[in-house]
């Protein structure tokens, strides 16, 4: 069991005192539908790294079969190493995912929520790791060994976890080389003063070098340029996506179709106009369906949520056709309820074959595979 899974007590119990200490001060910190879709999304990543794990550590260890140094396993200065490469590795991938469109696809869903706090944190584009994982082959081949450098990047994602809060001002000295809760509400923020700012991981220290850095001035406007105006982390998930597929319809010309996949996202092709740029205070999009659907999506999401941590702990044993069968099937529910709070009318059809359909095939291959 890795660090992440390990620590999920320790986020649940992290919110709830956000949320008593915001009630206490007299604020809203948490929207149950977008507390649902931003949960929804962190499990859906792990659930992804669960079956493509076998993918993400043969590139890591296929890299590290040509590695140019063999840097010996558990020295304390190898550690060192393997913190700062992939902090250094880590804020080029985070700055790239900002600028380049096909990037920017796989990790825009963690910053669709129109809220800041700590389940934000947990927000995060299922397919982001396929990216991610990349732009940390360089350790590989100056010889971090796998374990190390897998430690280090849910070190690097567990420290990440605190700084989504609007409840902790400025710290101080501390502003200077770490990345804070007010460094990294400017990198949420979608007014034009504040996008594509502080990528930092741990170290704020990398936007300082390469002229990213922004410090906080104001209360951002928290989202994406676009609002994507979704509950469901299967439409958040797939809208930046349809924004290239989009783009390459409109494109006339192939080096067009090209700048649609690489170009930054606010590229457009002729044609195509732009959308009104953030620089004010705006609603959040907050559509609600009935009350007897948010408690039903509310109680379902619980056992949907408990039953992803039950097989993140079991994926090992199981085999992968069982493994994917499951992963497959946890997907669609996140996707049903989230289509469900969107009052989409396949909401409720999609709920009936889940438990008429799907839930059988589970079982069954649960018991076959």
């Amino acid at each position: 069991m890795d660090l992440i899974t390990l620590a999920i007590p320790f986020f649940f119990l992290f919110m709830g005192v956000e949320l008593v200490v915001g009630r206490l001060k007299g604020r809203r910190i948490y929207r149950g539908p977008d507390v649902i879709a931003n949960l929804a999304l962190g499990v859906l990543q792990t659930i992804f790294a669960v079956v493509a794990g076998g993918l993400l550590t043969f590139m890591y260890l296929s890299a590290y079969e040509h590695r140019l140094l063999t840097l010996p396993d558990g020295e304390v200065w190898v550690w060192i190493v393997a913190f700062v490469g992939v902090d250094f590795c880590y804020y080029w991938f985070h700055r790239s995912s900002h600028r380049v469109m096909l990037a920017w696809a796989t990790h825009a869903p963690h910053h669709s929520s129109e809220d800041y706090n700590l389940a934000v944190a947990l927000r995060q584009g299922p397919i982001q790791p396929l990216c991610s994982r990349f732009f940390y082959l360089p350790l590989a081949l100056v010889g971090v060994p796998y374990g190390m450098f897998a430690v280090m990047v849910s070190v690097n994602t567990l420290y990440q976890f605190w700084i989504h809060t609007e409840l902790i001002d400025r710290l101080g000295p501390l502003e200077y080389l770490f990345n804070t809760p007010s460094h990294h509400r400017v990198h949420h923020g979608c007014n034009g003063k504040y996008l594509d700012k502080n990528h930092a991981g741990i170290l704020i220290l990398w936007d300082r070098l390469f002229g990213s850095f922004v410090a906080e001035a104001d209360t951002p406007v928290y989202g994406t340029v676009k609002p994507a105006e979704t509950w469901n982390p299967l439409t958040a998930s797939w809208l930046p996506f349809a924004d290239i597929a989009m783009k390459w319809s409109a494109s006339q010309t192939l080096a067009d179709k090209v700048r649609s996949i690489f170009a930054p996202p606010e590229w457009l092709p002729p044609g195509v106009v732009a959308g009104a740029a953030v620089d004010g205070p705006r609603a959040k999009w907050d559509a609600r369906p009935p009350s007897p659907i948010s408690r039903y999506v509310g109680s379902m999401f619980v056992v949907v949520l408990l039953s992803s941590v039950a097989y993140l702990v079991v994926a090992p044993q199981l085999g992968s056709g069982a493994s994917a069968v499951v992963a497959a099937w946890l997907t669609w529910s996140y996707g049903s309820l989230g289509a469900l709070l969107d009052r989409s009318p396949l909401g409720v059809y999609s709920e009936i074959a889940r438990f008429v359909v799907g839930l059988p095939v589970v079982v069954a291959a649960v018991l076959l595979l």
